[in-house]
């Protein structure tokens, strides 16, 4: 068995803080193949992977930073978990038991992954009991970021002997009707933390299994419509190499990037399905992502080489679009807003349970 360098792994002192009169630490994930996942509780975030290329070679195949400065003063969403609502609820509200609930506006008019403070910007209340798993809680308050009702999260990182990350989650309305939409944040790049500071990701090869993906507005709120990916640029039912695709300047079928929703082809709702496949050729790893939830965003960042919001990432490098690749499943998008997708709803005592798992392997 290779193990990585312990060289390559970040420092727990460097994460052990106090944030809004709360613990915050890292928390190291390890199986017996080598595999490192290392998370921090402030906003669930995933930090650090450490998986093989195909000569056994360890090395970080996701953006993170060094420090719990780092993370704080950085870009928000990067390997967070997201809530209270994942994606944007158009114009920052909605109808809810004929009462207009106005949510925290933080992209333009929108409401954006849970507002000004959500879930990404807490500190979970998190119990390390083995060495391959953590287990965090976070209780949404009933009006936080304007959502109605009190809604109990609980959230298990784990690392498993086939090489997958996989995150189980269950949130249960407590006292009234609320809307909920969760979904997992991280940037990848499967050549490693080298490509992502002198690279770009547009060379990983792409593949979702989606028929349908949805339209939304310019300014990226879903219209609740779905749109056939036959004959467009949204089509990845086959493998594709992303920059065959994205290019600037724009051609006849090009795109400059991907901020996309596609309805993933479940064989039935509910049960853990492959969403996407994405390889890197240079070192031969390999990801599938895997969920229960029904549909997919995949975000490349639309402006190549422009910088993530906040400071500078691992190495003391500026993070930029098109360097990484989310792969982040979840619920339908702005689903409160629109009637005819299936409800954000979860009325007092229901609970949902979701996972999604990320499995990394070798090509030849």
């Amino acid at each position: 068995m290779s193990i990585p360098d312990a060289s390559l792994l970040l420092d727990p002192a460097r994460f052990a803080r106090e944030i809004d009169g709360k613990p915050v630490r890292l928390f190291m994930l390890r199986n017996r193949r080598g595999m490192a996942v290392c998370v921090t509780n402030y906003g669930a975030k995933i930090e650090q992977v450490l998986v093989p290329d195909r000569k056994g070679n360890f090395d970080d195949v996701v953006l993170g930073y060094e420090s719990i400065e780092g993370v704080v003063g950085g870009a928000p969403s990067v390997g967070a978990f997201i809530g209270r609502y994942a994606g944007r609820i158009e114009n920052a509200r909605f109808m809810l038991g004929g009462i207009e609930h106005q949510l925290a506006a933080n992209n333009g008019p929108h409401c954006l992954h849970g507002g000004l403070r959500g879930s990404r910007f807490q500190v979970f209340d998190a119990v390390q009991n083995n060495p391959s798993s953590v287990e965090m809680r976070y209780v949404f308050a009933d009006g936080e970021e304007g959502f109605p009702g009190t809604l109990a999260l609980r959230l298990m990182y784990s690392v498993t002997e086939d090489n997958e990350l996989v995150l189980d989650y269950e949130a249960v309305a407590l006292d009234t009707p609320t809307v909920a939409n969760f979904t997992t944040h991280a940037f990848f790049n499967l050549e490693g933390l080298k490509s992502m500071q002198s690279g770009n990701a547009l060379g990983h090869e792409v593949m979702i299994r989606a028929n349908r993906y949805f339209e939304m507005t310019a300014e990226l709120t879903a219209t609740g419509k779905l749109l056939p990916v036959e004959g467009t640029p949204f089509d990845f039912r086959q493998p594709v190499v992303l920059d065959t695709r994205v290019r600037n300047p724009l051609a006849a079928g090009d795109v400059a990037g991907y901020d996309d929703c596609f309805a993933i082809d479940h064989p039935a709702a509910g049960e853990l399905a492959l969403c996407a496949r994405v390889s890197a050729p240079a070192s031969g790893r390999v990801m599938e992502v895997w969920s229960t939830e029904p549909t997919m965003q995949f975000y490349t960042g639309m402006l190549a080489g422009e910088p993530l919001a906040g400071g500078p990432g691992k190495g003391g490098r500026r993070y930029v679009q098109q360097q990484s690749l989310c792969f982040e499943p979840q619920g339908y998008p702005n689903a409160p807003n629109v009637p005819a997708f299936p409800s954000a709803v979860y009325e007092p005592g229901q609970g949902r349970q979701g996972r999604t798992l990320y499995r990394f392997s070798i090509s030849p």
